[in-house]
């Protein structure tokens, strides 16, 4: 689940690992009791099956969730970027593995002091709770993209998803940066890793989107990028064939 928080002016108490504490100024936690943490890419933020004591909030870079099946699969429930929560599922120990996708920071903060300020702080306790709902929102979209959508429709959901996410005013083309390896948004759109080769190329070769770079997405045609988001059925026809 991903919460967003409003920031907060609260100093941090704990800072480790090769970032100061400039870096991460512009998103604080709204608690004092928060602490910070500094991760590599691929470090272990939190592992399934660990005791359950702390709430988690991204203030730079990118995080995922990820969770290995028995027969070995492995599926990446959500990407955690800053000013989102992590850890809130509920229960003794975790459910997932948190993860560093890059470089990045999270504020730690024990479940007992959140519970706590939740009660004293009406204005906090409602930020969770309007966080909580968007993030059902987003978790409801995920599940009905990979439920029900072509390979096309769901790359299309998951890049419209990143430049809503990362908005800048006024830049034209829309620019998204995919801080994430292509394994990763495979296991998290539910397809192939070939599959998601292929249709960053059919979006290339439609006109839809350019890229510059392997990690850089232009949105060339945003009105169009969009309506496969939404499996809009009046929307032109798209060659399936090519990502089945």
């Amino acid at each position: 689940m991903t919460m967003a928080l409003h920031p907060s002016d609260v100093a941090f108490k704990a800072v480790r690992g090769p970032f100061g504490i400039g870096d991460v100024a512009s998103a604080r936690f709204a608690h004092s009791d928060a602490s910070i943490a500094h991760y590599a890419a691929g470090e272990e933020v939190a592992g399934e099956g660990d005791p359950a004591k702390n709430y988690f909030r991204v203030v730079k870079g990118v995080f995922r969730s990820v969770k290995i099946t028995r027969d070995g699969r492995r599926q990446v429930y959500a990407f955690y970027m800053p000013g989102d929560m992590c850890g809130l599922e509920p229960g003794p120990t975790d459910k997932m593995n948190i993860e560093a996708v890059n470089a990045g920071s999270i504020s730690v903060l024990s479940r007992t002091a959140c519970r706590s300020r939740m009660v004293q702080d009406p204005e906090f306790n409602t930020a969770i709770f309007e966080g909580a709902t968007r993030a059902l929102a987003i978790s409801i979209d995920h599940m009905t993209m990979v439920g029900r959508s072509s390979a096309e429709e769901r790359l299309a959901w998951f890049l419209t998803m990143l430049r809503d996410r990362a908005a800048i005013p006024g830049r034209e083309p829309a620019t998204v940066e995919l801080v994430m390896q292509r394994q990763d948004i495979a296991d998290y759109l539910g397809v192939t890793i070939e599959t998601v080769s292929r249709t960053f190329t059919v979006l290339k070769e439609r006109g839809v989107i350019a890229l510059p770079t392997t990690r850089r997405v232009e949105i060339l045609k945003p009105k169009a990028l969009e309506g496969l988001a939404a499996a809009d059925r009046d929307a032109p026809a798209w060659d399936h064939r090519i990502c089945a």
